[in-house]
């Protein structure tokens, strides 16, 4: 019985179930008139074709055509959109195939390989439809980026960020803070693109994640996903990201996965470097548009675009090379780092007095009577956290460690003042008083919702325990502020690297133009007070080295929001890279030659002018290393090479990754031995982890550049290509 449309309309089919012998003599009769109508016909020939032995090219050609064959029917039809390239335009194709397959695709294409065309082309097509797009990203890359390419190419889209998204009154949680954000109601947009997408990987975060989730809820709406690195910690940051839009666990149970979730955990307990294709690709494969410079090299090698005088140039793409630049991290301060690692790491056996217990941050731990069990882990995996910060800022410079310590210390002064006036305080109050004027403590302690009876707590040894802390933290404050800029061993590396690439660009520039391209360097750091740090000695060292005096007066700063030295961000990265930011008429001039930046440039801008990075921290996320160079390696470098410079603290890295390392361990415990989600994804489940980051760590200390040259993308297990 074929219950389809054809079969109960006009297929030659009879249901029938009838037993009265007039109505089964007029069936036979019906069947024999078609009998006597029918041809006569040879099965043995039909059969002989579909059981012919077959070669393993056809076979395998057949399932390509089965799986691709109308992807690539659609990519050979003509195309009257945006300006892309032959990847880009099979890229948008797969990606609406994906989407009309799935609710959703990720574009994970490695940077630089043109993802906002493709979902600039997306949206137009949608539009065309007749359907409204919401495009929501980075406040940074809105107000550059994408009002750039939106206004260039007359894309019409409403874009937000993602705190605006959050706040939006439409979606706003209970309690919220809410304003009117969108422009039109939530049912009318039917596709939602979220560029950087690896910002809403933590599933738990309640104004991002909880803000998307509730925009995609109800009735099916489209997801389109960019992000270059969708695995940062771990495969779990793929796995939230997918969820967004595969609303049932068993979606993909005609591939052979009955259970994403478990296929996933299966991932997990492997090997990152060794990661079986069989366990991920089909996932992959069907949700996801990923690529890297080695597949674009090779099959699409005839591919041009247009060069800055509108005539078509073929794509080349620069060859990364990396470099280690050393430093002796004892020299900074002999002994200093010993000191360090017996305050951090509580187990190793130090004395007391030298060891931050972090009591502050968990004081449930002094409870006369036991609490929530959930919030005293959270309070332990928050001192890791705050371990792991520390080693961070102290790896990163003098600088930054002293001001954080210092801030620390200050913090433990007013819990201990709150403790004497008998209340046991949060976080959150600090945050209260850090916003008032530090008179009106009394008045904020008396109003404040974030505080205890310290009745209720041991007091005493509570108080014991920060008074403990503050003495080490005022300790550490006071060595660390002996170690000027001058006496800086990391500093005066940088100097010498900076030396090294000047000489260079002198050497193979053909003219003094082609020179001051050639010394075009970003130099990195996790922290603004980093920045700072650098900013200050590089002005002394270029007055003071004539090697390094061509970068006087061209040098630009970038941290947080506010404008340093009186250059804005958007300032700053036009005068470092006027063409290829497309920077406006009256903006157009190249003033920069070296810019020192957070990573707040580290994603989105088109900085390719640009020959040189270096990464002044040690690479904790290789992943953002990958960010960061993908600002200079892309489509349309003037550079056939790039150099990408990595500091390193030769004498003491090991001593540094066993700590970081040690320090993760407890922060899994501490997750784990209370069953609340880990603030690492992934760490509650084993160190493999960071061992997959200590070995890229080590590759780029060995000067491999193959993190560079695979974008991130573990080989098949973690690519759709």
């Amino acid at each position: 019985s074929n219950l389809t449309g054809a079969g109960l309309a006009h297929n030659l089919e009879l249901n029938l179930g009838r037993y009265d012998r007039a109505v089964a003599e007029r069936a036979r009769r019906w069947f024999d008139a078609l009998w006597d109508e029918a041809e006569p016909c040879d099965l043995a020939v039909v059969f002989e074709e579909a059981l012919r032995p077959r070669d393993p090219w056809e076979i395998f050609i057949r399932v390509l055509w089965q799986l691709y064959g109308a992807e690539v029917e659609k990519d050979a039809e003509a195309d009257e959109g945006l300006p892309l390239t032959s990847f880009q335009k099979h890229g948008a194709a797969r990606a609406l195939r994906l989407i009309r397959e799935t609710g959703g695709a990720i574009v994970a294409d490695e940077v630089g390989l043109g993802k906002t065309f493709i979902a600039g082309e997306i949206i137009r097509i949608y539009r065309a439809r007749r359907q409204r797009a919401l495009l929501v990203c980075p406040a940074a890359l809105r107000d550059t980026a994408w009002k750039r390419f939106l206004a260039k190419f007359e894309v019409f889209v409403e874009c937000v960020s993602f705190e605006e998204l959050a706040s939006e009154a439409q979606l706003a949680a209970p309690g919220g803070r809410a304003r009117e954000r969108l422009q039109r109601p939530l049912d009318e947009y039917q596709l939602v693109v979220v560029d950087e997408a690896h910002n809403y990987r933590n599933p738990d975060a309640p104004a991002r994640a909880g803000a998307l989730r509730r925009l995609l809820a109800g009735r099916r709406r489209d997801l389109l996903l960019l992000t270059a690195t969708p695995v940062n910690n771990s495969l779990w940051d793929l796995y939230h990201l997918l969820r967004y839009f595969l609303r049932q666990d068993a979606h993909f149970a005609d591939r052979g996965i009955l259970s994403i979730r478990q296929r996933f955990e299966h991932a997990m307990r492997e090997d990152p470097s060794s990661l079986s294709p069989d366990l991920l690709y089909p996932v992959i494969d069907a949700t996801a548009v990923k690529r890297t410079r080695q597949f674009v090299k090779k099959h699409y090698g005839g591919d041009t675009i247009s060069g800055p005088d509108g005539a078509p140039q073929p794509i080349v793409f620069p060859r990364p090379e990396a470099i280690a630049v050393r430093y002796a991290l004892d020299d900074l301060l002999p002994g200093f780092f010993d000191r360090l690692e017996r305050a951090l790491d509580p187990d190793a056996g130090a004395d007391a007095a030298e060891t931050l217990s972090f009591a502050r941050y968990t004081p449930d731990d002094w409870l006369r009577r036991r609490g929530d069990e959930d919030e005293a882990g959270r309070g332990r995996a928050l001192a890791a956290l705050l371990r792991s910060g520390l080693l961070k800022r102290f790896e990163s410079s003098a600088f930054a460690f002293r001001r954080t310590v210092g801030k620390m210390a200050d913090e433990h002064m007013a819990f201990l003042r709150a403790l004497d006036a008998g209340r046991v305080v949060t976080t959150a109050f600090m945050r209260e008083l850090s916003a008032d004027d530090e008179d009106a403590f009394d008045a904020i302690l008396a109003g404040t919702e974030h505080s205890a009876d310290a009745a209720l707590y041991d007091a005493e040894g509570l108080r014991a325990a920060v008074a403990r802390d503050r003495a080490v933290l005022l300790a550490l404050a006071g060595a660390a502020g002996e170690i000027t800029p001058g006496r800086d061993p990391k500093l005066r590396a940088l100097a010498d690297a900076l030396a090294d690439i000047a000489e260079q660009a002198e050497r193979e520039a053909v003219d003094a133009g082609d020179e001051a391209q050639k010394r075009k360097v970003l130099v990195f750091s996790c922290y603004a007070d980093t920045v700072e740090w650098i900013r200050r000695y590089l002005k002394q060292a270029f007055e003071a080295r004539p090697e390094l005096a061509v970068w006087r007066g061209r040098m630009a700063a970038v941290g947080g929001a506010d404008a340093i030295d009186g250059v804005s961000r958007q300032a700053a990265a036009h005068g470092f890279a006027p063409v290829t930011m497309e920077a406006p008429e009256g903006r157009n001039a190249d003033r920069y030659d070296l810019l020192i930046s957070t990573d707040v440039l580290a994603e989105g801008a088109n900085l390719q002018q640009c020959r040189h990075v270096v990464n002044f921290d040690v690479p904790w996320n290789p992943m953002r290393l990958v960010q960061r160079h993908g600002r200079i390696d892309r489509i349309g470098s003037p550079h056939p090479r790039v150099f990408m410079r990595t500091i390193f603290p030769a004498d003491r890295l090991d001593r540094l990754l066993d700590l970081e390392r040690r320090i993760l361990e407890k922060l899994a415990l501490a997750a784990a031995s209370v069953g609340v989600a880990a603030p690492i994804p992934g760490a509650a489940r084993g160190g493999q982890v960071f061992t997959e980051t200590r070995r890229e760590i080590e590759r780029l200390l060995a000067e491999d550049a193959s993190l560079y040259e695979r974008g991130g993308a573990g080989g098949a297990a973690q690519t759709g290509e």
